[in-house]
């Protein structure tokens, strides 16, 4: 089986033997996040919950005793060698190491199946509405919805050929087309594609013309587009000001002002202090770039 756990000294089949002790424990984490089931269905994840709990549980111990111990073998040369200037022993340096990346393998390893759910919709959504329109068409031309998906799933649409591929593969085994676009909204993350879907079983439960159903949704996707646009635009120009005050008149003031700090003789300022300047403004600049990104709306496409 392929390793689908972030940071897995090992294959998944493996990781599931190893973590087993771990399923008893594992329990209370449906109580916690009572979400993680279908995180891993809309993920691909093919882990049930209790299996990826247990997987998670095992992983941080494992990495909290190999950065213990690692950490204390480092800590305890250095206390020999009479380079260690800190006011605690090795071994308490050692454990708090080991705590920290346990704890930080714990939180990657629950953000997992979140950072691939909202990479997935983004996917999705980014040819939703061409992916729809080509059904419409080919609706409005006498071809069958089957035939339709059927065409989307060999296209190039990108996560929604591949969404559509898996319900034609379920189709051709013989499950009922309804039921097959129930579970495929139910397991999946973009509330678009879910709305979508929804609206499309309902039209074929009620006897309903599904192209005039398609063609409504569409037509609310647009809408749903449009404003998105707008609020993307709105945003940018608050965003465009954050840039200008935050990536070149504050560099430029603080510049002006450690040169005129450093023409005074009782101040030294070295040329250190401009490399941490300029390595905060390029990391600054990344961040602003970040938050642009994560601000622009999936549905644009």
């Amino acid at each position: 089986m392929a390793r689908i756990i972030p940071f897995a000294p090992m294959p998944t089949s493996v990781l599931k033997r190893m973590s087993a002790p771990f399923t008893p424990y594992a329990v209370r984490f449906g109580w916690t996040f009572p979400a993680l089931g279908l995180r891993l269905r809309q993920a691909d994840i093919e882990v049930d919950e209790r299996e990826y709990a247990a997987i998670m549980l095992f992983l941080s111990v494992f990495y909290f005793l190999f950065f213990t111990l690692a950490a204390t073998l480092i800590f305890f040369r250095l206390e020999l060698d009479g380079a260690l200037q800190v006011g605690l022993p090795f071994w308490a340096l050692g454990i708090g190491i080991g705590v920290l990346m346990g704890l930080m393998m714990f939180i990657q390893v629950i953000m997992y199946p979140t950072l691939l759910v909202r990479k997935k919709t983004r996917g999705v959504e980014k040819n939703l509405v061409f992916a729809l329109r080509a059904i419409l068409v080919q609706l409005k031309s006498g071809v069958s919805l089957f035939d339709g998906m059927n065409t989307i799933a060999g296209g190039e649409y990108g996560a929604i050929s591949t969404e559509f591929r898996k319900a034609v593969d379920k189709i051709n085994t013989g499950t009922p087309a309804e039921e097959t676009l129930e579970e495929m909204a139910e397991n999946n993350p973009s509330p678009f594609l879910r709305k979508a879907l929804w609206q499309i079983v309902n039209g074929m439960k009620a006897g309903a013309d599904v192209s005039s159903v398609l063609s409504e949704t569409v037509a609310s996707m647009l809408r749903e587009q449009k404003i998105a646009i707008s609020r993307y635009g709105s945003q940018l120009k608050i965003l465009s000001l954050m840039y200008m005050m935050i990536g070149v008149i504050v560099p430029a003031l603080g510049l002006t002002f450690l040169i005129v700090l450093g023409s005074f003789p009782q101040i030294s300022i070295g040329e250190m202090t401009f490399w941490i300047m300029l390595a905060a403004i390029v990391v600054v600049e990344f961040m602003y770039i970040g938050i642009i990104k994560s601000r622009r709306p999936n549905i644009i496409g």
